[in-house]
């Protein structure tokens, strides 16, 4: 029966720097290979944020509101006069993440397998999948007080009372009912973009462009905009909903049942991820231990959304 290695049973607790007692089966030569666990993948998550950078300790926005309609006025009459509104203002600070390897200049030396050298390499997937799990989270946490940020206006990311920049109008909702992904629950969908109102009130027309979903809804998703006949009749209907949005299934949604939609990502969409700082690595030999090599890697991002008409969100159900 196999048993596991002496790498394995002791690397699990280890804090500290990358040492022979550690790794005791880099320095085997009784192991025909050692070799060094990797996963490739392309970052999901960034593509549905709108990427900005910035040399700011923190980004602060804020909008004014466009004019209303024109009055009937004849030539002869006062000039009607309209004044812009100010918007809602929205202020993010980017945080900064960091994690650092430490390797000793014996296991340097005698790395008969090359892995150490992977080691170092791999501190570079840390950034990748931090950057994943974050920009997912916006997603996860976007229904509750569990989320990340609120929005400009002060609501969560999906919210059915978002106030209107101009008070008088009341509330509008980005949040649609709780329902299960089918061409009807997504036909609404589509219909509240296209009746979108600026912060004026006025109509401002957004189509559905992107589709989001978690891997359990990609069967579903598929078949409802991929099909050439409609879905769920016997009738020779043809399916108004092939090819209507860009299906995106991502693998770090952690709802099953939840879903987005997204208008097109253009000057209107304000979901952003602000980079402070991008990914970057450093390595240099301990000032007080020649013989221990530091590797780091850092960044500084945050997300934020002033003011989120670009995005709707379902629970599902």
């Amino acid at each position: 029966m196999p048993t596991a290695s002496t790498a394995s049973n002791k690397a699990q607790g280890f804090i500290g720097a990358i040492v022979s007692e550690q790794f005791p089966d880099l320095l085997d030569t009784s192991f025909q290979k050692v070799y060094s666990r990797t996963w490739k993948r392309e970052i999901q998550g960034l593509s549905h944020f709108k990427q900005e950078s910035t040399s700011r300790n923190s980004v602060k926005e804020s909008t004014i509101t466009g004019l209303g309609l024109m009055q009937r006025s004849d030539d002869e009459d006062n000039l009607p006069l309209d004044t812009p509104l100010p918007g809602f203002d929205n202020e993010v600070t980017p945080l900064d993440y960091r994690l650092s390897i430490r390797i000793t200049e014996r296991m340097r030396e005698t790395d008969q397998w090359g892995q150490i050298g992977k080691l170092q390499s791999m501190l570079a997937r840390s950034p990748l999948d931090s950057i994943e799990y974050h920009s997912a989270d916006v997603f996860n946490t976007g229904f509750d007080s569990t989320g990340q940020f609120l929005a400009g206006d002060g609501m969560y990311l999906f919210d059915d009372e978002r106030p209107f920049e101009d008070a008088s109008l009341g509330n509008w909702s980005n949040l649609e009912s709780a329902s299960a992904l089918t061409p009807t629950s997504f036909e609404t969908a589509r219909l509240n973009f296209r009746s979108t109102l600026n912060e004026r009130g006025l109509l401002r027309p957004l189509t559905a462009a992107k589709l989001i979903v978690p891997p359990a809804l990609e069967k579903t998703a598929r078949t409802i905009f991929e099909s050439t006949g409609s879905t769920g009749n016997n009738h020779n209907d043809i399916n108004f909903h092939k090819g209507q949005v860009q299906i995106d299934v991502w693998d770090y949604l952690t709802d099953t049942n939840a879903w987005f939609v997204c208008a097109p990502m253009d000057e209107l969409f304000e979901l952003k991820w602000y980079w402070r700082v991008k990914p970057n690595f450093k390595g240099n030999a301990l000032s007080d231990n020649p013989d221990v090599y530091m590797q780091r890697a850092r960044m500084s991002f945050a997300a934020g959304c002033l003011r989120p008409h670009s995005l709707r969100g379902n629970v599902g159900a």
